[in-house]
């Protein structure tokens, strides 16, 4: 028995502190693990691998192309060739054949034959070759770049969710303070119905406050559950795994709130800039590989073979061997092309100009947008300095009105309004709490300091 009892306290002590040892996810914590299991990500980071796998196959076709080859036949029926018989004409004239054929044939080559060789290629000049491992470099920084932009969107995107729940559990523990206000309310009036001091009436109507507080609670707590599996999936974290978050630091909310330190916009900050301008480069450099089309281009071969014939199987007095071998060079000069080169320079000026205007239009599109977050941030820090007073206010209004009610000098109207005042008033504050930190996300993005967010 006492065994018994000893296994199954040791069992209840494990599983509490399995309970107490549950992680609990400040902002850092989810941005780190978003960045580590998010799926986008792990899928940009395999194109960035891809790209650099196919630098290093342009960079391969550098290298000296070496191949080798064999063969191995056997002549079922040789070959034969059809000439004039000059030999009965070269008989002297009493020993010809006056019968003998006009034409004759003679059997060629062996019942078998065989080869082995090796061939090796070096480009020696190839100036579109080499233009296209600088396009390869540039294709690869800039797939390098588009998974830093997939980060930047995990980490705005996980950190607004993480931002949203923070407010909709500090709503829902607001739902739990009023409700508990309204109980300890009804608790004083069912003493008061009971001594005859109240109508029925007045009891109803709070309890059907009551009632309706706790079903717009439940929906609170069913948002706040909705906005954890968004997090979850986001973060690539399972579905069926427990997400517990630190609790809204309303002080931290308000600190933040006061300062507007933040720096100038600068374009090359930004992801998406640097983008563009490696783009551009790739522009030039796709010019050049037109350009390039107009060059010579030199390769150096080297060839070796070893050959074998033989009438029987490579053996016996027929068995014969030689080897060969060759080394030059090859020189391709593009004399005219019909004009298609011209056409192709002509077509890459045009799409790097188009590349340059795309970089005036990225330029302004984030400078209006740093200046639109800006004023988001600083309507919404306004918000929050108004409803936080607000609430105070609703807070302080319903605690004389409840007095009053007791004292007989307020309606039960007046403490139900009341209440629906500081309800919406907890509701707008816990809504402008959300609304800026979403600026103040939005701002950071804006300003392209959005990694910011993980240290």
């Amino acid at each position: 028995m006492n065994r018994t009892r000893t296994i199954l306290f040791t069992v209840i002590i494990c599983i509490c502190s399995g309970i107490s040892a549950q992680q609990v996810y400040d902002l850092q914590s989810c941005l780190k693990f978003a960045l580590e299991n998010n799926h986008n990500i792990r899928k940009a980071q395999f194109d960035r691998e891809k790209s650099i796998q196919a630098r290093h196959e342009i960079l391969g076709a550098l290298m000296p192309q070496i191949s080798g080859s064999g063969s191995l036949s056997y002549n079922i029926q040789k070959p034969r060739f059809i000439m004039p018989n000059f030999i009965n004409e070269f008989l002297p004239p009493n020993m010809q054949d006056p019968n003998a054929s006009k034409y004759m044939t003679i059997e060629m080559g062996t019942n078998f034959s065989a080869g082995i060789g090796a061939a090796l290629n070096q480009q020696i000049f190839n100036l579109s070759l080499f233009n296209a491992v600088d396009i390869a470099k540039t294709a690869e920084e800039l797939t390098s770049l588009a998974a830093e932009a997939r980060e930047e969107d995990v980490i705005s995107q996980t950190a607004n969710l993480f931002y949203a729940i923070q407010a909709t559990e500090y709503a829902s523990e607001m739902f739990d303070r009023s409700i508990g206000i309204i109980d300890s309310v009804m608790t004083s009036m069912e003493v008061s119905y009971a001594s005859g001091l109240i109508r029925k009436v007045d009891l109803d109507r709070l309890k059907v406050t009551r009632t309706n507080m706790a079903t717009q609670r439940a929906s609170v707590i069913n948002a706040v559950e909705v906005q954890k599996n968004l997090l979850k999936l986001q973060m690539g974290m399972e579905m069926s795994g427990q997400l517990d978050l630190v609790k809204i630091d309303l002080e931290a909310f308000e600190s933040q709130a006061k300062t507007g330190d933040f720096r100038e916009f600068d374009p090359g900050l930004h992801t998406s800039f640097k983008m563009l301008t490696r783009q551009q480069d790739l522009q030039q450099l796709q010019r050049k590989a037109a350009v390039y089309e107009n060059f010579p281009v030199l390769t150096a071969m080297v060839n070796y073979n070893y050959n074998g014939v033989s009438d029987e199987f490579f053996r016996g007095e027929t068995n014969y061997w030689y080897g060969s071998s060759m080394a030059g060079l090859n020189l391709r000069i593009p004399i005219f092309g019909g004009l298609s080169r011209s056409s192709k320079i002509k077509q890459a000026d045009f799409e790097i100009r188009k590349a340059m205007e795309d970089g005036v239009i990225l330029e302004q599109s984030l400078s209006m947008a740093h200046r639109n977050a800006m004023l988001k941030l600083e309507d919404s820090r306004n918000s929050i300095r108004v409803q936080k007073a607000n609430m105070a206010l609703a807070e302080e209004v319903y605690r004389i009105t409840e007095k009053n009610y007791s004292q007989g000098i307020a309606s039960m109207s007046d403490v139900l309004n009341s209440n629906s005042s500081l309800i919406q008033a907890q509701m707008s504050y816990a809504d402008a709490l959300n609304n800026f930190m979403k600026a103040y996300v939005e701002l950071n993005k804006a300003s392209g300091t959005i990694r910011e967010l993980v240290r």
